[in-house]
């Protein structure tokens, strides 16, 4: 098992370079960037183009890899209403990882619509996933559709038919743990979603106080979902995304990698 760490569970405060710095020297295998606003408003400049550059030569100077590229203008931009806009999104993550030589991008599956029936949810966003993936084989890289509080396929069954629908080899799921509470378990979505499983994003989840948090800190079963990992036979990248202590810009990172090695036995 591979170990990586999110941009996000830095504070947005933090220079990159210096977030990438910090996870390197505590151990992270890898660390995950994430398109910005700005990113989108800067899109296909030079100035753009020179950033993920800098970006790569520092994870080789550091010795970290850069594995995956997240976002979240999804939010901002529904694949479900505004699919041109959410497909641009897509382009833009597959530049940015071509230009740091990653594999894998992070797409959300669209936000719910009380408008649409909630078939035409599974079918709107399935078509624009195709058309995604058609960008993702263009540039060689994989998205991994991240299940997340969007009020829409909730449960691992429901995500398994949207990527049945989609039907795309290089499309498969980003799972996150710590996003399936309170309303399933992760070792269940691990079970049934098995193999299409690219890649894991680790945080805890408290149903008491409804919060995130570092590993082994909520009521997410982490001895069940090293054995689900196991039972499907995933090597990939464990990376946490955990939200930052507010005093303090590097702790949470620190306990989150002690936390892996417990659970992991790294």
């Amino acid at each position: 098992m591979k170990f990586g760490i999110n941009v996000w569970s830095y504070p947005k405060s933090l220079p990159l370079e210096e977030a990438m710095a910090h996870a390197a020297s505590i151990g992270y295998d890898a660390f995950e960037v994430a398109l910005t606003p700005e990113d989108w408003e800067h899109w296909d400049s030079p100035g753009w183009v020179k950033k993920w550059g800098a970006i790569k030569e520092r994870g080789k100077e550091l010795g970290i890899s850069i594995p995956s590229v997240a976002t979240g203008l999804f939010w901002r931009f529904n694949m479900l209403t505004q699919p041109q806009d959410a497909l641009k999104v897509v382009r833009m993550e597959c530049e940015a990882a071509e230009l740091l030589g990653a594999k894998l991008i992070l797409v959300v599956p669209g936000v719910g619509v009380p408008e649409l029936s909630y078939r035409e949810h599974i079918k709107r966003a399935a078509a624009v996933l195709k058309e995604a993936g058609k960008l993702a084989a263009a540039h060689k890289v994989f998205i991994g559709v991240e299940n997340v509080w969007n009020r829409a396929f909730a449960g691992p069954l429901e995500f398994e038919m949207l990527l049945d629908e989609v039907g795309h080899e290089r499309i498969g799921a980003y799972l996150d743990v710590g996003n399936v509470l309170p309303h399933s378990l992760p070792e269940h979505w691990i079970e049934v979603l098995g193999k299409r499983i690219l890649q894991v994003h680790v945080k805890d989840y408290s149903v008491a106080k409804g919060t995130f948090g570092v590993p082994l800190s909520g009521d997410v079963n982490w001895s069940n979902v090293r054995r689900a990992l196991a039972a499907v036979n995933y090597n990939g990248y464990v990376v946490c995304e955990v939200p930052p202590y507010p005093g303090d810009a590097y702790q949470a990172a620190e306990d989150a990698r002690n936390a892996l090695r417990e659970v992991f036995g790294k």
